[in-house]
């Protein structure tokens, strides 16, 4: 027996495979295709001449903001970090914000998994707007390692596996693929 739906819809994308941002911004154009309003936050990434940011942030039923700092020290219990976790904290304020804001029909919570999956944050706060957010409302989030909770309370949760990249072989970073 179906249940109806009651609160917002929610959508992961994680693993360690390429693919996850690439999945959210494509349903990010369905959506605006349907004449949504759409929200991008992004936690960790700081580079803001990625091809998507510079496309998407040119529409205006698209709001953009970036809260990273880049790439993570390999010593976690480096000075660097608290950087980091300020930067994510302004980025979960900005995502609880966007969550209960009627503006916003789409939400796009791009590296929320990474950065919880780090502790750069706190999952409570987020669990919290997820839970409360209306009805109508998409949330797409994306991140390697997604936490369990985050899993459960998705309606819908894909893992992207890598079988093959080209880094491992030498390839750099090129535009239109990577950025």
């Amino acid at each position: 027996m179906e249940t109806e739906h009651s609160g917002c819809r929610i959508l992961l994308f994680t693993g360690d495979g390429k693919g996850k941002s690439t999945a959210a911004f494509g349903m990010m154009s369905r959506a605006l295709g349907h004449g949504m309003r759409a929200r991008v936050i992004q936690f960790v990434k700081s580079d803001s001449a990625v091809g998507e940011q510079k496309f998407f942030s040119k529409l205006p039923d698209v709001s953009w903001e970036q809260f990273g700092r880049g790439f993570l020290p390999r010593d976690r219990k480096s000075p660097v970090m608290e950087e980091h976790r300020e930067a994510a904290a302004e980025g979960l304020r900005a995502a609880i914000e966007a969550l209960g804001n009627p503006q916003y029909d789409f939400v796009l919570l791009d590296e929320v998994c990474f950065a919880l999956a780090n502790e750069l944050m706190p999952v409570e706060p987020l669990l919290d707007a997820l839970r409360s957010c209306g009805s109508g409302k998409i949330v797409v989030m994306t991140g390697r390692n997604a936490p369990q909770v985050l899993l459960e309370i998705a309606d819908t949760a894909s893992e992207m596996k890598m079988l093959k990249h080209g880094y491992q072989q030498g390839i750099p970073a090129e535009k239109g693929v990577e950025n």
